[in-house]
């Protein structure tokens, strides 16, 4: 029987890495969860609502795909050169063995234990390997359960994803919902205009990133936006100008209803992190007032930016010499040689980080 309560409904999607699943959840929250709420939490309070928990507001749902991922990763390689053998096997979707060996050739010194071996793997794996459609269709099936309940509840359906999460939220909605679908079929099928998430929220959205790897839909026109012959009633997208993630391919199409932000604060040299983007003030503005209903004013949410940007976290530098530093090394040119599109990815990241790790320090020693 699904719960009695009214409580919205958000499901979570994580992005790359490894995340924990519910067995080994602190106070009831999983990793994602749990960065999630600790960031909306956090900056909640700079918006007038102490004391604020959006774990007890709201009834949380996650899906979890880290845990595949990691166990195919320890079992195939110790080190990245040894994956050549596997990577050959995408020959057949169009990765040419020359492409293989470009990515083994710049990851082949990445240390196994490491952030970015572990999330350039992630990519590879769901974006160019079979196992991409098994992650698929357990998500479709999650969110057709989650629909079957809020039919029979009255609960409103929202998702927040971030990263990889957003690719593989995309790809799933792109085949799962259908004009006059099939509510019987044996694979799931969403009517899209029966079926809408009450609100969608994409933080570091590397759909577009993704397709030009499987080129499952057109993320700029697909069904994952608000609108008419959309899938969500309201759309959301953030992304950080720091964040190497979105340097590649950036989301940027029109939306209907919601609203896309740029943000450009850095209180963590990971400007990737889930819980950084959960705790900015237009990401957890949007959360709390669209999934929960929050009222906030705008000159409450005017002192609660100036409180989070007067963090003693918050890198103070100028806008303008931050993101000197940052072009740098940015480079966000498109490719359409997929090997190459990937190490340049990943080379940005790990440059990106050295970045701000070095800009914080300057700006400690001048402080």
């Amino acid at each position: 029987m699904p719960p009695s309560t009214s409580l919205p409904i958000v499901l979570m999607i994580h992005g790359m890495g490894t995340h924990h699943e519910p067995g080994s959840a602190e106070n009831g929250l999983t990793s994602t969860q749990k960065g999630v709420c600790d960031g909306i939490n956090e900056t909640a309070g700079h918006l007038g609502f102490e004391d604020y928990k959006f774990q007890e507001k709201v009834e949380l749902h996650e899906f979890n795909y880290s845990k595949f991922l990691e166990e195919i990763l320890l079992r195939d390689a110790k080190k990245a050169h040894e994956l050549i053998g596997h990577i050959r096997m995408l020959q057949g979707r169009g990765l040419l063995q020359d492409v293989a060996s470009k990515l083994v050739e710049e990851f082949s010194e990445a240390d196994s234990g490491k952030f970015i071996y572990t999330h350039w793997m992630d990519v590879i794996y769901y974006g160019l390997m079979f196992w991409g459609e098994k992650i698929r269709n357990e998500l479709a099936a999650k969110i057709n359960e989650l629909y079957i309940q809020a039919n029979q509840t009255g609960q409103t359906v929202n998702v927040i994803a971030h990263s990889l999460g957003t690719a593989v939220l995309h790809d799933t909605l792109v085949k799962l919902y259908r004009k006059d679908a099939d509510i019987r079929a044996k694979a799931p099928e969403l009517d899209v205009d029966q079926f809408k998430f009450d609100a969608i929220i994409q933080v570091s959205n590397v759909s577009r990133l993704v397709n030009i790897l499987n080129g499952i839909g057109e993320p700029h026109t697909s069904v994952v936006n608000s609108g008419p012959g959309k899938c969500a009633k309201r759309f959301y997208n953030f992304f950080n100008e720091f964040d190497p993630f979105t340097w590649i391919k950036r989301w940027d199409a029109p939306i209907h209803t919601g609203y896309a932000e740029r943000i450009t604060t850095i209180r963590d040299i990971n400007t990737h992190d889930l819980t950084e983007y959960a705790a900015t003030p237009t990401v957890c503005y949007a959360i709390m007032t669209n999934m929960v209903g929050e009222t906030i004013s705008d000159t409450t949410y005017e002192l609660g930016k100036k409180a989070h940007y007067d963090d003693e976290r918050n890198l103070k530098k100028p806008l303008d010499e931050i993101e000197a530093e940052f072009n740098n090394v940015r480079n966000a040119q498109d490719m359409h040689d997929k090997g190459l599109t990937l190490a340049l990815l990943f080379r940005n990241v790990q440059e990106a980080m050295e970045t701000a790790e070095r800009l914080r320090a300057d700006f400690a020693i001048k402080e």
